[in-house]
C-alpha cells in the first residue's frame, strides 16, 4: 500500500482512537478495511443531502448512508425541522409523550401486519425481543433465523456467549425450504419461532423471493410457530411497509429499524395483538423507548413517505445504477455483474471462481472509486437516499466506468 493519504486528519485521529477505543469505532461496518487504508475516511464531518465531508476536507458521494438509516438524506430539512421543534420542547420525561401514540397509529395504517406497536432503540434490540415474544407466546425455547440479525446472544455464535445459549437456534440457508420442514418436524413442540431477514441481495435471491416467504408462512402456520420478518433494511426502503407489503406475504411480528426515522435512533416491534400482548409478561421495556427526538424524526419521514414517491425514486436510481454496471462490464468483457434488489443494489459482484482474486478486485475499484469522490458500502449492496439524483448516478456510472477500465489494463 503506497503511504499516501488522502485522509492524513482521519488516520492520525483513528490511531488515537484505537488505544481507548475497543476497534476504534462503535459499529464494525464502519472502521476501515486494511486494503483501503489512505483513501477511506475513518471520520465523516459532515453531511448534508447525498453527500458526505470528511476532516481532510474531501466531499463524497455517498452510498453507505450511514450503513443503511439515511433513506431520505444528511440533514433532510423536514426531519431537522421536526426534531428541533420536539429538542426545544424536551427529550424524555417520567410519563410517556402524545408522540408514542402518533407514530404508533402512523405505523399500523402503513404497515400491514401491525395491529399493536413498542419502540426501542436498535435493530438487534428489535429482533431480541421479537424473539422473546415468540417464546412467551409459544411457551418454547428454539428459534429457527435465516439471515443475520443483530449482535445479541440469541443469534450470535460470538465469542463470549455459552454454548448452551447458542444451542437453541437454528441457523438454515436462505431458501432451503426442505431443511426447514425438515427442522420443523424433528424438533415438533419445541421452535418458538422462525425469524427471516428477507434476502434482497444477489439476483436470484430477488428473483425467488416470493415464493420462499409465502413458503415459510405456510410452514409456519402448519407447526404453529410464531414467523418474523426482519424488516430492519428492508422497512420503508422496498415499500414503507417492507417485503410484506410488497408481496403480499404477512409474518406475525416484524422489525424495522433503518429508514424509519432518516437516521435517529429507533427500531420498532409489530405484531398480531395475540402475539404483543405478551410483551408486559415478557418484561421488556426501555427508558429510552419513547425518546421524543427519534419519534418526531420517525413522524416527519412518515409524512414524507405519504407526500413523496421516496419508494419509486429510489427504484429508478438503483435499477438504472445496475443496467449501466453491466452494460460497462459487457463493454469491457469483464466478468462482474450488478443486480440484486433496486432499492439495496449490488453494484459491483465479480463473479469468478478465484475468491482471493474477487476480492482484491473489489478493494482495487473501491480504491479508485474513493479517488474520484465516490463511497461505496460493500461488495453486496450499495444504499441510495432520495436525495441522490439522476445525475449523481450518471457520475458515478463514469467513475465506475473508469476504475474498471484501470483494473482491465493493471490485469487483474
Amino acid at each position: 500500500m503506497s503511504t499516501y493519504s488522502r485522509v492524513p486528519k482521519s488516520e492520525a485521529l483513528y490511531d488515537r482512537a484505537l488505544s481507548i477505543i475497543p476497534a476504534g469505532t462503535q459499529t464494525n461496518s464502519k472502521r476501515p478495511l486494511e486494503e483501503l487504508r489512505g483513501l477511506y475516511p475513518p471520520y465523516i464531518q459532515r453531511g448534508h443531502g447525498a453527500y458526505v465531508f470528511d476532516l481532510d476536507g474531501n466531499q463524497y458521494l455517498d452510498y453507505k448512508l450511514a450503513c443503511g438509516p439515511v433513506i431520505l438524506g444528511h440533514a433532510y430539512e423536514a426531519v431537522n425541522k421536526m426534531v428541533v421543534s420536539q429538542l426545544e420542547q424536551g427529550i424524555a420525561y417520567g410519563s410517556a409523550h402524545p408522540l408514542e401514540v402518533q407514530v404508533a397509529e402512523e405505523l399500523i395504517r402503513v404497515i400491514p401486519c401491525a395491529e399493536m406497536v413498542r419502540f426501542l432503540k436498535t435493530g438487534a434490540e428489535g429482533t431480541a425481543a421479537a424473539v422473546r415474544l415468540a417464546r412467551a407466546y409459544t411457551g418454547r425455547d428454539k428459534i429457527v433465523s435465516f439471515g443475520y440479525h443483530g449482535w445479541h446472544d440469541w443469534c450470535s455464535g460470538a465469542k463470549g456467549i455459552p454454548a448452551s445459549v447458542s444451542e437453541l437456534t437454528i441457523t438454515l440457508p436462505y431458501e432451503d425450504v426442505d431443511r426447514l420442514e425438515g427442522t420443523l418436524r424433528q424438533n415438533q413442540d419445541q421452535v418458538a419461532g422462525v425469524i427471516v431477514t428477507p434476502p434482497v441481495y444477489t439476483p436470484q435471491q430477488w428473483a425467488s423471493i416470493h415464493p420462499f416467504l409465502q413458503t415459510v408462512r405456510e410452514l409456519s402456520e402448519r407447526y404453529g410457530v410464531v414467523l418474523i420478518f426482519d424488516e430492519v433494511v428492508t422497512g420503508f426502503r422496498v415499500a414503507i411497509g417492507g417485503v410484506q407489503e410488497r408481496f403480499g406475504v404477512l409474518p406475525d411480528l416484524a422489525v424495522f429499524s433503518k429508514g424509519v426515522a432518516n437516521g435517529f435512533p429507533i427500531s420498532v416491534v409489530v405484531g398480531r395483538k395475540e402475539v404483543m400482548g405478551e410483551w408486559n409478561g415478557a418484561a421488556i421495556t426501555s427508558t429510552f423507548g419513547g425518546e421524543t427526538m427519534s419519534l418526531a424524526a420517525a413522524l416527519a419521514t412518515i409524512h414524507e413517505f405519504q407526500q413523496k414517491d421516496v419508494v419509486a425514486h429510489i427504484q429508478r436510481l438503483g435499477q438504472r445504477l445496475i443496467e449501466g454496471v453491466n452494460e460497462i462490464a459487457r463493454s469491457m468483457d469483464l466478468d462482474v455483474e450488478a443486480g440484486g434488489c433496486p432499492w439495496t443494489p449490488c453494484v459491483l459482484h465479480f463473479v469468478g471462481q478465484d475468491e482471493k482474486r474477487n476480492r482484491a478486485r473489489l478493494m482495487y475499484s473501491f480504491r479508485e472509486l474513493l479517488r474520484r469522490g465516490i463511497m461505496p458500502y460493500n461488495g453486496m449492496r450499495w444504499y441510495i437516499s432520495y436525495s441522490h439524483s439522476e445525475d449523481d448516478i450518471e457520475n458515478t456510472l463514469q467513475a465506475v466506468g473508469e476504475a474498471l477500465e484501470i483494473l482491465k489494463q493493471q490485469h487483474l
